[in-house]
């Protein structure tokens, strides 16, 4: 069930394991925990490591045109790629995202490239729209605020009250979006996940707890465009 490969050692103090994206267990242990220890914790995880399989698995069929890159999500819309004459860049029309025929020509990379350039821009300006309007909705201040490519965040808020969004919030559904804006905002009056914090996103977002489920399920977008 466990690669020992996928035994990621460091200078942590708990074990903790997920399912990755392949469907492979990855285990996180302390740098000198016994082999036995880990393979006893794995073993008592059994029935949950087989669930988050099967979820993964799940994942993987409803989203595999997505998953391989043959359409394209936007604010929670799929998108399908569509080779135009006419277009000189790439660009959205309907439910569409037309592919100039020149580009195309040059091969399914740079087309990649190219959507995913798409998708950055439009990150920055949708994003940033929705981080103006809580800004006036909520009357909070912000140091900066940027997005980024990071790995398994969704939005981060520094102490100094910088907040940072990933580009593929971009793909969300926009009350997911919203969430995370929320989240991130919230942030900087709480610097925490206390009680007192959700009671902060409660007051704007009342229906947080089903978004925050919503995003989970969605987490496995952090992973294209890699």
């Amino acid at each position: 069930m466990l690669n020992p490969s996928n035994i990621i050692r460091s200078r942590r103090k708990t074990l903790s394991m997920f399912v990755n994206q392949n469907g492979e267990l990855i285990v996180k242990a302390p740098l000198h925990l016994a082999d036995r220890k880990i393979y006893e914790f794995v073993k008592t995880k059994e029935r949950w490591i087989e669930a988050q399989k099967k979820r993964v698995l799940q994942i993987q069929f409803l989203n595999k045109s997505v998953l391989t890159y043959h359409s394209f999500l936007y604010l929670g819309e799929e998108l399908l790629p569509l080779i135009c004459n006419k277009a000189k860049r790439v660009e959205r029309s309907s439910s569409y995202l037309l592919v100039p025929a020149k580009l195309a020509g040059q091969g399914e990379e740079k087309v990649l490239k190219k959507i995913e350039k798409w998708l950055r821009d439009e990150a920055k300006f949708v994003i940033n729209e929705r981080v103006m309007y809580f800004r006036a909705k909520l009357n909070l201040e912000y140091a900066s605020f940027i997005t980024n490519n990071n790995k398994t965040r969704w939005g981060s808020c520094s102490r100094s009250g910088a907040l940072t969004l990933n580009w593929r919030a971009v793909m969300l559904p926009p009350s997911l979006l919203d969430y995370i804006v929320v989240h991130e905002f919230c942030h900087l009056l709480e610097f925490n996940h206390s009680k007192a914090f959700w009671k902060l996103v409660d007051q704007v977002l009342p229906n947080w707890k089903d978004l925050r489920l919503r995003l989970k399920n969605l987490n496995w977008l952090l992973n294209l465009f890699r």
